[in-house]
């Protein structure tokens, strides 16, 4: 596989604060993985993020999460020392954030609001489930491509702990669905729980992925989970415990 033939340069305005990748034309969900397990490995110290299912409504959401959310506010922060385009003629700060260097501050503004939120605030959301989100968890852990969306961007994000990805890519917008916070505290749960690390972040879905299969006690524990998670019973998910049990990844949705 020629990764460059898959890949090239997307600068759009609200990912000038790190660097990003416009992925197209891939053939299989194993295909896309490998870009994603290529720029993981030559980037150790960074996170990579991929966007899945719907990518214009995914950025959509994201930009009205960071507005309602003030996480681009740079309200209390020393904005001296940033990088000189981030200054205007006047060395006054642009008021927008628009540069690597002022990357700290969406990422400060987004870890303050994850206090006091952990795995059981999210389980007493409340989210619906129904017999059609149930299907939809099974379809898309047994056929990821199927629902991805045609064009894939992959970030590359300053961050050591993959759950932090959401500070690149907030989504969790409407007021049913899990906030991008909860999706925070779900992400670190899942991470410290079953070592399942984020990779991406859709319109209504999150990836996670592990270096390996999950164990029979594990796979039991993570029902449990979900079973919490979307207020129902454990017996809904005996298919979705099936299809993940031979696979490495986990899809969860957090919308309604």
């Amino acid at each position: 596989m020629n990764i460059e033939k898959l890949i090239r340069t997307r600068e759009p305005y609200q990912e000038k604060l790190f660097d990003s990748f416009l992925i197209e034309n891939i053939k299989s969900y194993e295909e896309l993985m490998d870009v994603y397990q290529t720029y993981k490995q030559n980037h150790p110290d960074k996170t990579i993020i991929l966007t899945l299912d719907d990518l214009g409504q995914a950025e959509y959401t994201s930009g009205h999460a960071c507005d309602y959310n003030s996480l681009l506010d740079t309200d209390g922060y020393d904005l001296s020392g940033l990088d000189e385009a981030c200054y205007d003629e006047d060395d006054e700060h642009l008021g927008h954030l628009s540069t690597p260097s002022e990357y700290f501050i969406i990422r400060e503004n987004f870890l303050k609001q994850t206090k006091g939120i952990d795995f059981k605030t999210i389980c007493e959301k409340g989210i619906d489930n129904s017999d059609d989100d149930v299907l939809d968890l099974e379809n898309i852990n047994e056929s990821p491509l199927a629902f991805l969306d045609q064009q894939v961007i992959l970030k590359i994000l300053p961050v050591d702990k993959p759950y932090e990805g959401l500070t690149g890519f907030p989504n969790g917008y409407f007021d049913a669905d899990f906030s991008p916070f909860e999706n925070y505290a779900l992400s670190k749960h899942l991470f410290d729980t079953y070592n399942l690390e984020l990779f991406g972040i859709g319109a209504s879905f999150l990836g996670f992925i592990r270096n390996e299969k999950l164990e029979d006690n594990e796979l039991k524990t993570l029902v449990i989970d979900l079973a919490k998670l979307y207020n129902t019973t454990e017996s809904e998910f005996e298919k979705l415990a099936d299809i993940i049990k031979d696979k490495n990844h986990l899809f969860l949705r957090y919308t309604e």
